[in-house]
């Protein structure tokens, strides 16, 4: 089994010695960094805050999320609780909101693929909240199923779907979407988030290929990717007005800028243009059907169709 691009430890992390050197390595790069975007105390208390909360420590040993930490997230409504004011900020300031955002308009079109004898598969499924939330009352013969290399994810996803009474509906691989080994099974494949950390366009075709392979004749492939954002307003004023698109003041990009940039360095920040997208995807041999954006014109979703 290939090892995992996400993330490389279980959602806890257990031991404080560990956490203790990852803030220490984190900390001798800062402080000799050239440059960062909040000065140098106000980075290091971020990083600081960044060890009082489980998220946060996970985000530093990972630099990217798990099934868990993202149905974490994803889940969250404006009012729960939360463990410190750093965890608040970053689940109703920072752009996790759009990503959160984002997700409830995948279900929204997921929905119009929940029929009888339907197979959907999510692609990597995480915990499957993706399926599993989905309305299946007075819908027969469906089967979901979960795909992923995270054995823990596998486990919490099948503890979701028995809490849902959705069990007797699902299947469940562990597997690298690389290497999939499905062929033509799928009416629907979701795949929200996972080509965000891989950089290079031809694992992105090979990506798209193996998954495109995996659908019907007629199977729709759904996923989301990330456009490249403006400059920070502080560079290039003139194009400031463009971040009013994300919801995002000034004072929060900087914080989040600093946090996931400097500090965590997160790996899932690969960039692509519509574009490259539908290039990649026609590559790979899929047909485009539609690339919806936000309201505001934000983080789109695609829906590619195979069509041999």
């Amino acid at each position: 089994m290939d090892s995992m691009i996400s993330h490389r430890t279980g959602s806890r992390i257990e031991g404080e010695t560990s956490t203790a050197e990852v803030v220490a390595a984190i900390e001798q790069r800062l402080r000799q960094a050239e440059r960062l975007v909040l000065p140098l105390d106000e980075t290091l208390d971020l990083l600081a805050q960044l060890q009082e909360f489980e998220l946060g420590r996970f985000l530093l040993h990972n630099r990217g999320l798990n099934g868990y930490w993202t149905s974490y997230i994803f889940r969250y409504s404006s009012g729960d609780p939360t463990s410190t004011p750093l965890e608040h900020w970053l689940l109703n300031r920072s752009l996790l909101r759009g990503a959160r955002e984002r997700f409830h308009r995948f279900k929204a079109e997921i929905a119009r693929h929940v029929t009888d004898g339907a197979v959907l598969a999510s692609v990597p499924c995480g915990v499957m909240d993706d399926l599993l939330q989905q309305d299946y009352r007075g819908v027969s013969g469906f089967r979901l199923v979960g795909v992923d290399i995270d054995a823990e994810s596998l486990a919490l996803a099948k503890e979701n779907a028995a809490q849902r009474g959705l069990e007797e509906h699902c299947d469940f691989l562990l597997r690298n979407a690389w290497q999939l080994d499905v062929e033509g099974e799928f009416d629907l494949v979701v795949s929200n988030g996972l080509n965000m950390y891989e950089s290079d366009p031809d694992r992105l075709v090979e990506l798209y290929r193996n998954l495109g392979r995996s659908l019907r004749v007629g199977g729709t492939l759904l996923l989301s990717f990330l456009t490249p954002p403006p400059p920070p307003p502080w560079e290039a004023p003139e194009r400031a007005h463009e971040w009013d698109r994300y919801g995002i003041t000034e004072e929060d990009l900087r914080r989040e800028l600093s946090l996931f940039g400097d500090i965590v360095q997160a790996k899932y920040l690969n960039f692509s243009s519509e574009a490259e997208v539908r290039a990649q995807l026609e590559q790979a041999g899929l047909e485009v059907a539609f690339v919806s954006y936000s309201p505001t014109g934000v983080l789109p979703i695609v829906s590619a169709t195979r069509v041999r």
